[in-house]
């Protein structure tokens, strides 16, 4: 599995492998009380402390954007200490960062690649199968020197023509020289007006596998007269250039360059000429110019690796960090900006045509991308099952449930928001073009809700399809995480949720998976990711599944620690309260053991608890540590879950679902816009203390049937402006 893999130095990585038992938190972060349940409680508090200071680093990344929100925005006492600024702050920072493109796509903010900047890291120009015939790329350094990936895949393959001078030496220039390779850059001279850079002759490009081209470049001076560069190309049987082949680029940065270094992306499918096979493309970086001297990173074709669900995340992480700050500053600057990425997926995406979101990107079309014969002879299919999201090597495309029920939860998130900003004019939040009408989102909602049900519902298994590809093929691996998360965004109908936890819970068997019953929980600590082994379902950068064991990966048989939160939720909602805490106290007895036994990675070290750790680069068939930030999410279940703590724009809502297990629980030192405050619930009262004056009045609303405490007024609790204990007792 490759899902999120981070530049991690060696010294950090390190520090990942060789930590051991978890140790206390400090005393101003959050803690536990679990009435009869000490320990329980202090596992878990640990549990929260450990996943949180020990995380690499945060950053605008989306893929897990919503994931910390949920698990950081309540946090008191909890400081990025490489930034020296609080978590609520630093997700402030990272989501008014995060980049979203003229057209309302937004960013994926991964790190450096040589795939299309804004999406995914992977697939490369070199993963086609056939560079030189249907992709290409010249990277002007010496074959050692060529950066990360794309250089691994060049080193492995012994493809020096794409390399450094020997490349270089390949291309045609007109009106210009070569000055030779300087720097890891190929120097070139303009001798004349318009200089031409021509690429090599005896190489072709598929049209279809290269539907972006990027330019890593530098230049001398300024363009003249606002004038763009722009390329022309040769299609097959072409015999001169012209202007009906042509497309005008920008000298663009993205978060990934570096070094005053233009990358310039074309959106070459954009054009009906780009099409059938290109024999050649010429460049013409400065028309116009002959005073110019060009250094030129690298030139090469681009696969679409956009995530669809970058926009919904936006949304969602930026309504979690809103409702528990109340950050009307923030609003003000953001809403606009999360109205535009949902807009994009109303749109582009196809979510108000069809209330489920079709992905129209090239690529993403859920097609497996290569196919294996009787005898497992591998034939790629490149450029199709391009990934989609989190799960990266599985080709998730064409009506895509993944990304429609996060567009659901997004459509209604929005609706809460755009309901506030009109109740609140005082915030003076933007309510003109691109404001949405509430319940018009509420009404869309609902009917993408029913179409999810009917659409990506496998009656047979009784649970959801990932998707259905363009050729309208079903796929269903027993996607737990899937299933869990349709109970968790609310879109599963109340049936559904309970033939998803009957399954997944073991109680109800499904014919052909690989995983049931009590085995769905092989790794103690949450269900597999998937039930039902893949061997054919992946992009064409994963070619040999049956190499690694069942279980072996994460997207097979695996799974990831953070996302038992989701399992939690489910069993809470669907199983009650007292099952989902018996799964709590089984996976806390699971960390106990792990921390006893040296920590996550000499637990699971060899294999030798049957599977090994993915991290830092390599795969394996657990996440948990190193890029696994959403393990973070589990001590969440106490927050939303138990204790039922409901962020919302103007107050903070308590719902508590209690198991008779334990009768009374408590949290301390969570934050609610501003306030520093714990909680302590028990079966007849929910009490509030403030430890912290408000900057501004709070409500507090607690469930139907509760009252405040004799001796407060009926509105104490509903306008709070002073620290203090604030009570709630059932009537």
């Amino acid at each position: 599995m490759l899902k999120g893999m981070l530049l991690i130095s060696f010294a950090v990585l390190l520090a990942v492998t060789t930590a051991t038992a978890q140790e206390a938190p400090p005393a101003d972060f959050p803690h536990f009380q679990f009435a009869g349940h000490d320990e329980q409680a202090q596992l878990l508090g640990n549990y929260l402390w450990y996943h949180f200071h020990k995380r690499l680093g945060n950053n605008p990344v989306l893929f897990n954007k919503e994931y910390l929100l949920i698990s950081d925005a309540w946090l008191g006492g909890a400081t990025d200490e490489a930034r020296k600024k609080s978590i609520q702050e630093v997700h402030r920072e990272d989501l008014l960062a995060i980049e979203i493109d003229a057209e309302g796509y937004v960013n994926t903010h991964q790190h450096f690649s040589h795939a299309y900047d804004r999406g995914w890291p992977f697939p490369l120009w070199p993963q086609s199968g056939a560079p030189g015939r249907i992709t290409a790329g010249w990277h002007f350094q010496p074959l050692d020197k060529v950066p990360f990936w794309v250089g691994d895949q060049l080193r492995h393959a012994k493809l020096p023509e794409y390399c450094g001078e020997e490349a270089a030496g390949r291309w045609q220039l007109e009106n210009a020289k070569s000055l030779g390779i300087l720097d890891n850059h190929w120097r070139v001279e303009a001798t004349g007006p318009s200089p031409r850079l021509t690429t090599p002759e005896g190489y072709t490009i598929d049209a279809f596998n290269a539907p972006f081209l990027q330019l890593r470049w530098k230049r001398t001076g300024e363009a003249k007269a606002h004038t763009l560069p722009y390329v022309e190309w040769l299609c097959e049987g072409d015999t001169v250039f012209g202007p009906d082949r042509r497309f005008y680029f920008e000298a663009e940065t993205t978060p990934l360059s570096s070094n005053g270094q233009f990358h310039s992306i074309l959106a070459m499918h954009r054009h009906p000429k780009w099409q059938g096979k290109i024999t050649r493309i010429r460049i013409t970086p400065a028309p116009g110019e002959s005073d110019v001297t060009f250094y030129i990173d690298s030139f090469f074709s681009v696969y679409d690796t956009r995530h669809t669900i970058n926009n919904p995340l936006f949304v969602l992480g930026s309504r979690y960090y809103f409702n528990w700050t109340g950050d009307v500053d923030f609003l003000r600057k953001n809403i606009n900006r999360m109205r535009t990425a949902l807009r994009y997926q109303q749109t582009e995406m196809g979510g108000l045509k069809y209330n489920r979101i079709r992905n129209p990107w090239p690529g993403h079309d859920g097609l497996p991308g290569y196919t294996k014969d009787a005898k497992g002879k591998v034939t790629l299919h490149p450029g199709h099952g391009i990934g989609n999201n989190y799960w990266d090597i599985m080709p998730f495309g064409g009506d895509d449930f993944y990304a429609t029920y996060q567009y659901y939860a997004a459509t209604l998130a929005l609706a809460d928001l755009e309901e506030a900003i009109r109740r609140n004019p005082g915030w003076g939040a933007p309510t003109g073009a691109w404001a949405m009408d509430p319940q018009w989102l509420r009404d869309h909602a609902a009917a993408v809700k029913e179409e999810a049900n009917r659409f990506f519902w496998s009656a047979d298994r009784g649970r959801f399809v990932a998707c259905v590809d363009t050729a309208g093929n079903q796929h269903d691996y027993g996607f737990t995480f899937l299933n869990l998360d349709a109970i968790w965004y609310g879109i599963a109908s109340d049936e559904h949720a309970r033939s998803i936890m009957d399954w997944i819970s073991g109680k109800r068997i499904v014919e052909g998976d690989t995983s049931t019953g009590a085995d769905i929980y092989h790794w103690r600590f949450g269900p597999r990711a998937t039930t039902r082994r893949n061997l054919d379902w992946y992009g064409q950068g994963w070619t040999a599944p049956e190499s690694i064991p069942w279980g072996g990966q994460v997207q097979d048989g695996g799974a990831v620690l953070g996302f038992t939160f989701y399992d939690l939720w489910a069993r809470l909602h669907v199983l009650g309260p007292e099952d989902a805490w018996q799964r709590l106290s089984e996976i806390l007895a699971w960390d106990k053991e792990v921390q006893a036994g040296g920590g996550y990675r000499a637990y699971y070290a060899d294999g030798k608890q049957g599977t090994t750790l993915q991290g830092g680069g390599t795969a394996g068939g657990l996440g948990i540590d190193a890029e696994f930030y959403e393990s973070s999410l589990l001590p969440s279940i106490v927050t939303y879950g138990f204790l039922g703590l409901e962020p919302r724009p103007e107050a903070l809502a308590i719902h508590p679902k209690l198991p008779a297990s334990c009768p009374s629980m408590a949290l301390t030192n969570f934050q609610y816009h501003g306030a520093l405050m714990d909680v302590n619930v028990s079966g007849d009262a929910i009490e509030f203390t403030l430890k912290s004056e408000p900057t501004t009045a709070l409500r507090l609303e607690a469930p139907e049937g509760w009252v405040p405490d004799a001796g407060q007024s009926a509105g104490a609790a509903s306008e709070i402006v002073q620290a203090g204990a604030y009570r709630f007792v059932r009537k």
